[in-house]
């Protein structure tokens, strides 16, 4: 394994056309350096000293322009790929969301594998595939076959991606092993059905939050989420074992499979951080936990339990400041839906409302406008069940229906507290609805949400909750409906063409004669394949001017005050969602999948 300390890794760049013969010999000039000091340091010149960095150290060190390009710099995976082609070995991305946790931990001794610096990653129809750093790895493969009676096929990886899967993989495994330990193996196959059959787990009353091992697998669940992007994470009982799941890009994805025994301390290690009780394993609850990400940032966690089949389950969202709180220029709109929105929050008085189902992005919206308006010189009040994301310029109010702190109960009482702008999480009822209105017409700013498939229809569900048609025209400023689309994968995104005809079939406003280019994504190691990465918003800005106030108190159709918002410049859902496709920022599937009626 001495090839990646050699010589003949400067022919292989050279060759493989990654690095110029006049960068190879800065390479030799900073190797010089590093030998000189490590033989001051530690009394050795030897290249596979440990305190010796290897050559692709050194190369990535020096920050070199990967030869032919501008702005490309030569980095560990473009020297592991030129490397991967040199010896005909595959190049492997290691994805921690492919990897199986019992595949890397269990096929090979930990030691051995941080020695050899190797990750076994999958098992094909009997064959081990590992991922190796070094390419010269045909003894340790050997050596790996004969313990474990089964043949192996090398792929090459970077060191980075190998040392990381190997510390959080077997760091987590260690914690759950432990924690397994801890809590008896032999209540492994014993079926916990929870509520439902009131089993009674006698050795239950020593779940120890605090136990040093679950809080370091807790804690690197909880990191890797975060590294990995997710929204929410699943803590989810089954009769035999737990999983763990994380929601990223709108789709679950299964992560760990742990043993049964370790689940109620996950859950009590969560109930605890979140203060919420961790003896009532009845009813559901609800709390909030606050991540230190680092020193500058902070990151919200809202914890939801519920009892099921086989004990309780856990779901955390994770709210990630940076995406609660944007610009509203970034949100994604149109020029004429901004300036339109911006009218609408920059009003004195009136009511604006956000609709859309669960999940379609309103919280952020309603955030980042409200975060857009804040002012020493303005008194910002919520009222939110429950507090989505905290946050010190805004005065928020929890709602507590077991004490009759209701969103009624409390807008009965907003108004003395001097209120500017009232942000109210949902209107659920007539009573919500009438002191919404009462708080507009006098002269006070009102957001709020409801859930109705576009922005016309929410004048309907008002009218549905007894609101007057005079109150509803006298006092809204407009509505807005979003969704949350997929964004293609700019790392793999291709131009393919469409049939005409087909678009037209489905609404989409195109020429039928011709064909039409569009992007889509291939799928890729940053995208795991998908072809997606992120999430974009696609809106429907609904403002009621003058005639369609006068619609509104005449109690005229939905058909017909969309027509007329149309004529006045309203896009719906569908015409944005396909301005979205044209300009390369979604696909036609995505379009359709979150427009569909």
């Amino acid at each position: 394994m001495k090839f990646l300390y050699s010589d003949a890794l400067f022919d292989t760049l050279v060759r493989q056309r990654v690095i110029t013969d006049k960068q190879r010999q800065l390479v030799e000039l900073e190797k010089g350096k590093q030998r000189h000091k490590l033989l001051k340091l530690h009394g050795t010149t030897d290249p596979l000293d440990k305190n010796f960095p290897d050559l692709v150290d050194i190369i990535v060190s020096l920050n070199l322009k990967k030869r032919g390009t501008r702005n490309e710099v030569v980095d560990e995976e473009a020297i592991a790929q030129a490397v991967s082609r040199e010896f005909t070995l595959p190049f492997k991305k290691l994805d921690p969301l492919e990897l199986d946790i019992n595949i890397v931990t269990k096929t090979i001794p930990k030691n051995f594998a941080i020695r050899h610096l190797l990750v076994p990653f999958n098992v094909d129809e009997g064959v081990l595939e590992v991922a190796s750093y070094h390419p010269d790895c045909e003894q340790v493969c050997k050596d790996i076959e004969q313990a474990n009676q089964v043949k192996t096929r090398a792929y090459i990886a970077t060191k980075a991606e190998i040392k990381r899967i190997l510390a959080e993989f077997f760091g987590f495994q260690t914690s759950i092993s432990a924690a397994e330990d801890q809590f008896g193996r032999e209540t492994i196959g014993a079926v916990d059905i929870g509520n439902l059959e009131r089993f009674v787990a006698i050795n239950e009353k020593n779940l120890a939050s605090t136990d040093q091992h679950i809080k370091n697998a807790v804690n690197h669940i909880f990191n890797y989420a975060l590294d990995q992007r997710a929204s929410d994470i699943h803590v989810e009982p089954k009769r035999e074992f737990c999983v763990i799941r994380f929601r990223i890009d709108g789709t679950l994805h299964m992560i760990y499979q742990l043993p049964k025994v370790v689940h109620p301390a996950i859950i009590s290690r969560l109930k605890y951080l979140s203060r919420l009780d961790i003896a009532e394993k009845r009813r559901p609850q609800d709390g909030r936990i606050k991540l230190g990400v680092s020193a500058e940032k902070e990151v919200e966690v809202r914890i939801s339990t519920v009892p099921v089949s086989f004990g309780e389950k856990a779901v955390l969202r994770i709210l990630d400041p940076d995406v609660i709180f944007q610009s509203v220029d970034q949100l994604g709109f149109s020029a004429r839906d901004y300036q339109v929105f911006r009218s609408f929050i920059t009003s004195p008085h009136g009511i604006v409302l956000v609709t859309g189902p669960t999940g379609s992005g309103k919280s952020t919206t309603l955030y980042s406008a409200l975060k857009e308006i804040a002012s020493p010189e303005m008194n910002l009040v919520t009222i939110e069940d429950p507090v989505e994301m905290v946050h010190e310029e805004f005065n928020q109010i929890a709602v507590q229906p077991l004490i009759d702190i209701t969103f009624s109960s409390i807008l009965r009482n907003i108004l003395r507290q001097d209120p500017d702008v009232i942000m109210i999480g949902e209107i659920r009822d007539h009573e919500t609805a009438a002191h919404a209105v009462q708080a507009a017409m006098t002269g006070h700013l009102v957001f709020s949400t409801l859930h109705t498939n576009d922005a016309v229809s929410s004048i309907v569900r008002l009218m549905d909750l007894d609101l007057e048609p005079f109150l509803i025209s006298s006092t809204m400023l407009g509505a807005m409906a979003q969704r949350l689309v997929k964004r293609i994968c700019v790392e793999c995104a291709e131009v393919y063409e469409v049939d005409g005809e087909s678009l037209r079939k489905v609404g989409f406003p195109v020429n039928a004669a011709q064909p039409v280019k569009l992007k889509r994504g291939k799928g890729c190691r940053e995208c795991r394949g998908t072809g997606f990465r992120g999430r974009a918003g696609i809106f429907e800005i609904f403002p009621l001017s003058t005639q369609l106030k006068q619609m509104v108190a005449d109690g005229k159709s939905v058909e017909d005050m969309r027509q007329v918002a149309t004529r006045e410049g309203m896009t719906t859902l569908r015409e944005d969602a396909w301005n979205k496709v044209k300009t390369g920022v979604t696909t036609i599937e995505e379009a359709l999948r979150v427009t569909s009626t």
